[in-house]
């Protein structure tokens, strides 16, 4: 079979994928390429389901990801609504739910995550929220609720219980950890945001264990190791699991992922490359395989994938960068915080313009910009670059970072 007939198959419709697509075409890539997704909508943007959207959800408001050239180009197909269930990796042929088969040159996986399961009795009575259908139900519920519970003080928790509090809807937030976001912020930064939702009027509570959830009338009572809540949304926020069922098997990683090259390539599948939330990519920044679960990522990793299958091989190396716009504040976080890192602030921690850094070994590797954007690029220069910056210029707002990078 000539193989350079075949499409290129992309495997998810989420920015991943989509970008994907959108890179193919800006390469010149004249192969056929199709997109395939799980749901019938065409590919948009997924932050605004635990924010813009969610407060006022109308499909048509939702941000397209691909420009209609390129989903009119004679090389592009989309199937929508007919997910991939099954690979064969030797005969190079997807199958999909509705029997329908495709025959592939090149493969691209793309399927994102799905949220984590609620591992408790009544834990599927719980709402999550990862795509169009999930915001609309969710949306929904907040029409009548009077009380909302959230499992989980992660991004998407906090930014729906944000949402919710515009509404005036009473809200309790569940976090099992010792503080709201760890993953992500330092503890000071923790504790500020943690404050401004109570001052907010949701109640966060912290080192809490969820032991159940049961029907009560028409609302639920999530049970815990510190009593019962009522609620009448109940909204399941722990977490995303990678989607790697449609993955080689020999091809996961141990942060459960799909491992992948610098370029995206599976390693042992040629023609193969996973991009996204799902990748488990080397990266060089980190001189190890990291699996990132941020826009950002999302959008720049399948450029390197595109370059490479039209023959211009490239790396990517992403410095990790996420934001939320939660209760007025913008907050965006540069690089990965860990819990053996030292913090160093330059102003107020959580007013407008201040930063909270942190160092490893004397290392800059990260930051917390409040309300201050303006900076992100020469923190990020200073992160990708793992300067070492004396913690008095760290701490002086006198001097610039832009100087400093």
């Amino acid at each position: 079979m000539d193989h350079a007939q075949l499409p290129i198959l992309i495997v998810g419709a989420g920015q991943a994928g989509a970008r994907t697509l959108r890179a193919l075409i800006g390469h010149g890539v004249t192969q056929p390429v199709i997109l395939a997704g799980d749901e019938p909508h065409a590919p948009y943007d997924r932050p605004p389901l635990s924010k813009d959207l969610l407060k006022a959800f109308d499909p048509e408001n939702a941000d397209p990801l691909c420009p209609d050239e390129v989903l009119a180009a004679p090389n592009v197909e989309l199937r929508l609504g007919d997910p991939v269930t099954r690979i064969d990796y030797d005969d190079r042929v997807a199958t999909t739910a509705s029997g329908g088969t495709i025959a592939f040159a090149a493969l691209v996986l793309a399927t994102g995550g799905r949220s984590r399961d609620l591992p408790i009795p009544g834990g599927d009575l719980c709402i999550g929220l990862r795509n169009m259908d999930d915001c609309g139900r969710l949306s929904r519920a907040f029409e009548t609720a009077k009380r909302v519970v959230v499992i989980g003080g992660g991004v998407i928790g906090l930014e729906v219980a944000a949402a919710a509090r515009d509404r005036d809807i009473g809200v309790t937030v569940l976090e099992a950890g010792p503080r709201i976001m760890a993953r992500i912020l330092p503890p000071t930064a923790s504790d500020w945001l943690a404050g401004r939702h109570r001052e907010n009027g949701t109640d966060v509570r912290t080192g809490i264990a969820v032991q159940s959830v049961e029907q009560a009338g028409e609302g639920y009572l999530v049970h815990t190791d510190r009593g019962a809540f009522e609620a009448d949304v109940v909204l399941a926020a722990i977490g995303m699991a990678p989607n790697t069922q449609l993955a080689p098997p020999a091809a996961i990683g141990p942060a459960g992922g799909i491992l992948t090259d610098a370029s995206g390539r599976v390693p042992g599948c040629p023609d193969v490359y996973a991009a996204g939330d799902v990748a488990e990519s080397f990266n060089p920044h980190f001189d190890a395989h990291v699996r990132l679960e941020t826009w950002r990522n999302a959008d720049r990793q399948p450029q390197a994938i595109a370059a490479t299958i039209a023959g211009e091989a490239a790396e990517h190396a992403e410095v990790p960068w996420m934001w939320t716009d939660q209760l007025g504040h913008n907050v965006q976080v540069v690089g990965n915080w860990t819990e053996t890192a030292r913090e160093v602030a330059r102003g107020v921690p959580g007013e407008k313009g201040s930063c909270l850094f942190w160092t490893c070994d004397g290392v800059l590797a990260g930051g917390v910009l409040f309300d201050n954007g303006r900076d992100r690029r020469f923190l990020e220069t200073l992160v990708r670059n793992k300067a070492n910056v004396l913690d008095e210029s760290l701490a002086d707002p006198e001097v610039r970072l832009k100087k400093l990078a």
